[in-house]
């Protein structure tokens, strides 16, 4: 009987056990991939969460978006801008730009503006435009009637008008449109009354002498002797203030007659259409200078060019109207487009309109001219302080930027470190933090995007 029981409470025991739970298996969590990471920072940031952040990440081999963060939205794209005034300026300009349209007739020779912002430009060495008027022995007769502009863009600020990033727009800019002013700032170089050094030991061995003109340290000493002689000093620092001057046809006239060093008049009525054309500018280093420097002025006046190219006037408005159905049809996003530079908060652009429009620049005119159009980082224009490349390496993000207040964009392309060539747009706008923050946290993404990826 002890047997039976031992055999029946076995085979229950067997039983229970064939009907107990299986343990759980533990799946690991498969690792984070890029895009989880570049979420990640994102939604980690104090920064991106005060504002609003678009950011679109483009595979130009594969034409299809790695990472996608409101890349559908508008945003106020700043100094983003002139890379569509680049393309549109490329489909439109010759690669020698015209400097000015002339007729000659009798012994005059009337002259009109193409809107070319280089004539006696310090930032360009361009004298053709020049040496054409000052050697044309007719009477130099000036018409400015085609320009159909007004000075600031539409949506700027009014009280930028001493500003020397918003010179005003002409039909015939001279000097940049700017009055530069060298200036110097004299100060007293002296040491502190209260505690001239330290340690205070040494206040014994200090002697104060008179200044001559063979001393060139504030303070000196024998080669063998701790015995030091200070001279308190003015010391003068030099520095150019630019400030723009206000466009009206007289004061062109008089500026460009004691430039040349003879008469120029004026003409409402020409007799006759301004049918030849003085080419005088190579468009590539005022191109450069837009995009590496973000010059305003040049952005601005490229369309006037472009609408005088087209139309025969110089009218921001018509430029832009003219351009856009015929070489911007095939952005997924229709541009909001108001001037040429991004001084005005009117434009909205979207990240992956930008970044559509950074990959035909590229498959249009190729890697070598395209990346020299923009800065590089730790190397050139508005990034020679952002991106550095390690010691000995090339820079490995080329872009735009832009910046008003508040709103901080940056456009271009990054090499990886796994060798892919990837395009991007980061844009922010309505940001509270300090624009170095933000480009900080900008920096920190872009970095991860050149490790993961």
């Amino acid at each position: 009987m002890n047997r039976v029981l031992a055999v029946m409470f076995l085979m229950l025991f067997a039983l229970m056990a064939g009907c107990r739970s299986p343990e759980p298996v533990v799946v690991p969590e498969p690792d984070p991939g890029p895009d989880d990471k570049i979420a990640a920072a994102f939604a980690e940031s104090e920064i991106f969460d005060r504002g609003l952040t678009g950011f679109y990440l483009y595979d130009p081999e594969s034409k299809t978006a790695l990472f996608d963060k409101e890349g559908h939205r508008y945003f106020t794209p700043a100094s983003n801008t002139k890379i569509f005034t680049l393309y549109a300026s490329l489909k439109v300009l010759p690669d020698t730009l015209p400097s000015l349209r002339y007729t000659m007739r009798d012994d005059t020779l009337y002259f009109r503006g193409t809107g070319n912002p280089a004539f006696l430009n310090p930032e360009f060495d361009s004298q053709k435009t020049f040496q054409f008027l000052k050697n044309s022995d007719r009477t130099l007769a000036y018409y400015d009637g085609h320009f159909l502009d007004e000075p600031f863009g539409s949506g700027w600020a009014w009280n930028w008008y001493m500003a020397a990033y918003a010179p005003e727009k002409a039909p015939f800019p001279i000097y940049g449109n700017m009055v530069r002013f060298n200036t110097e700032q004299v100060v007293l170089v002296k040491l502190d009354d209260e505690q001239p050094v330290d340690p205070p030991f040494f206040e014994k061995y200090l002697d104060k002498v008179e200044w001559n003109s063979d001393q060139i340290q504030l303070i000196d000493r024998e080669r063998f002797e701790n015995h030091f002689r200070y001279a308190p000093r003015t010391d003068t620092a030099r520095q150019v203030r630019q400030v723009p001057f206000v466009y009206d046809r007289d004061l062109f006239m008089e500026i460009l007659a004691d430039t040349l060093g003879r008469d120029i008049v004026a003409v409402d009525n020409p007799i006759a259409a301004f049918d030849q054309t003085l080419y005088g500018t190579p468009a590539e280093p005022l191109y450069q200078r837009m995009m590496k420097e973000s010059d305003n002025l040049i952005a601005e006046q490229l369309l006037l060019m472009i609408s005088d190219e087209l139309n025969g006037t110089l009218s921001s408005s018509e430029a832009i109207e003219s351009v856009i159905g015929q070489y911007f049809h095939f952005l997924p996003d229709a541009p909001r487009w108001a001037d040429g530079s991004g001084l005005t908060r009117y434009n909205l652009f979207t990240p992956r309109s930008i970044a559509i429009l950074l990959d035909r620049l590229f498959e249009e005119y190729g890697e070598e001219l395209t990346l020299s159009r923009f800065p590089a980082g730790g190397q050139s224009g508005t990034l020679s302080g952002w991106y550095r490349p390690e010691e000995g390496e090339p820079p490995y993000l080329y872009a735009k930027t832009g910046t008003l207040r508040n709103n901080i964009t940056l456009s271009g392309y990054i090499y990886t470190d796994s060798g892919n060539r990837l395009i991007f747009s980061f844009m922010n706008n309505n940001q509270v933090a300090s624009a170095n923050q933000v480009r900080s946290e900008m920096q920190r993404v872009l970095n991860l995007v050149k490790e993961l990826y």
